[in-house]
């Protein structure tokens, strides 16, 4: 106890330079009902082969409140992990609007464990991973400038009913202490159809982005006002509290437009072809001046529960 108290002390302290007021919850609350998902499941629901342990989320749980205490982590802390039953599904839980004073406020309708991808192609080349941030462009077979989960280090995908999302919870370096606390906010989702009418594209790599079907994934745009990575712990980079924005720039005429997409063989360089994924691509910012310091991309699966039709 004592030494998850000093962590989370230490990092209350070195947050202070990250304005922590803008790593806020959506609109300030979880809907209510979203506080009082069951979890329970409908008939026919197929199970993924790797189911996610009840345990596995108390864990990942504790670990934020230990590590990242006080952050304003309600929209998780709100939500009963111990009762949702995370599964891979097309099937939702149906549960009615709520009545109270929350009723306005954004819902929470899908909850995501983030999943390390595969690499495939290059997976004897690459570690698996969820995101890649090298000290230099080309860094493609570099151990360090990639990062991934592990026990006590994970990430959650929350897809809200306002077109919002957010990406956030630890990932770690594979080959060093670098550890990054993710607080990534996606904005302005669309279908194909939408997004393709203002010039957006997809980003087609690796073994599943190969495969994926445009029409079958949903976009985003990383909202650069929100958005901050958080890194500490030696062999980092650079440690500090960092912005993020959308690359390629989605104004630039010049340059394609990506986005964030997500859904079946969305994890571009993953070889569990029909799994749902995440895949987009930043530029890491400082956060006073605006300039681009480094590129990152984060390419994972999800293992989902849809709490809301």
């Amino acid at each position: 106890m004592k030494k998850n108290y000093y962590l989370a002390l230490a990092l209350m302290i070195s947050l202070a330079s990250c304005e922590t007021e803008e790593i806020s919850t959506v609109e300030g609350t979880v809907d209510s009902s979203a506080e009082n998902a069951t979890g329970s499941t409908t008939e026919n629901i197929i199970v993924v082969e790797e189911e996610i342990e009840i345990e596995e989320f108390e864990e990942i749980q504790s670990q934020f409140f230990s590590e990242v205490d006080d952050l304003n982590l309600s929209e998780i802390e709100g939500l009963d992990l111990e009762q949702v039953d995370f599964r891979d599904s097309n099937e939702t839980l149906d549960k009615s609007a709520s009545t109270d004073r929350h009723y306005n406020r954004p819902r929470i309708t899908s909850l995501c464990l983030i999943k390390d991808a595969d690499r495939c192609p290059f997976e004897d080349k690459q570690p698996v991973s969820n995101m890649w941030w090298p000290e230099n462009e080309t860094d493609y077979f570099v151990p360090t400038a990639f990062f991934s989960s592990s026990r006590y280090h994970r990430m959650i995908f929350v897809e809200f009913s306002n077109g919002t999302a957010l990406i956030r919870g630890i990932t770690k370096m594979n080959e060093g202490k670098c550890k990054v606390f993710v607080n990534v906010w996606l904005k302005e989702k669309k279908s194909w159809e939408e997004w393709s009418s203002n010039g957006g594209e997809q980003k087609k790599e690796g073994c599943a982005g190969d495969a994926s079907v445009e029409g079958m994934l949903s976009y985003y745009l990383i909202d650069s006002k929100r958005s901050t990575l958080y890194s500490w712990g030696g062999d980092c980079i650079a440690e500090g509290c960092y912005g993020l924005e959308q690359r390629p720039d989605p104004n630039d005429p010049e340059t394609p437009n990506y986005g964030a997409h997500v859904g079946p063989n969305g994890a571009n360089y993953d070889s569990d072809l029909g799994a749902n994924g995440l895949s987009t691509w930043g530029w890491i910012t400082d956060r006073k001046t605006g300039e681009r310091l480094w590129i990152m991309d984060f390419n994972f699966k999800l293992r989902c529960c849809r709490l809301y039709k």
